[in-house]
């Protein structure tokens, strides 16, 4: 018997499976029912997954540098559906620049995601996420506030075009 149900998803323009493969196995090993939808996932095969399978927890994971827009998508699709509320993770390499990490995990914070992990402490913080989540419930997780580095926190002058 499992602790929880997962739905595991990537975005519709990530190709790559290995790093589904990897997080199955993770979250199996940590109590974990999982349905992998694999590489490429459409918004509406995720959203349909959710609403039908009812879920304890979404994850989805990037790594083409380019899972931020596909996680904000699928946010919006599922706050846009009536029966699709699910606590739902992000992680992996999410934008081009490291740099750019801490600037997208606020927005997706912000955009109603449960928790965010990128960098070199991902998945221990995720496992932590995890057995937290067991003991209490995904849904009662309240993740660290996202760091305002000051480069994000300026803003832009003269930027407009002309």
């Amino acid at each position: 018997m499992s602790d929880f149900r997962a739905v595991l998803c990537t975005v519709e323009s990530d190709s790559h499976m290995w790093n589904l493969v990897y997080l199955q196995l993770l979250l199996e090993e940590n109590g974990g029912d999982v349905v992998n939808l694999g590489a490429c996932t459409p918004v509406r095969d995720v959203v349909e997954k959710v609403r039908s399978g009812r879920p304890d927890l979404l994850v989805l994971s990037s790594v083409n540098g380019h899972g931020a827009h596909g996680a904000r998508v699928l946010r919006a699709a599922l706050q846009a559906a009536s029966g699709a509320a699910v606590p739902s993770v992000a992680g992996g390499k999410l934008t081009t620049a490291e740099s750019d990490n801490d600037r997208v995990r606020r927005e997706l914070l912000a955009a109603g995601w449960t928790d965010v992990f990128t960098g070199d402490d991902a998945v221990p913080r995720f496992v932590r996420f995890l057995d937290a989540g067991k003991a209490r419930g995904f849904d009662r997780w309240h993740a660290p506030e996202a760091v305002v580095a000051p480069w994000d926190d300026v803003p832009l002058v003269g930027t407009e075009v002309r």
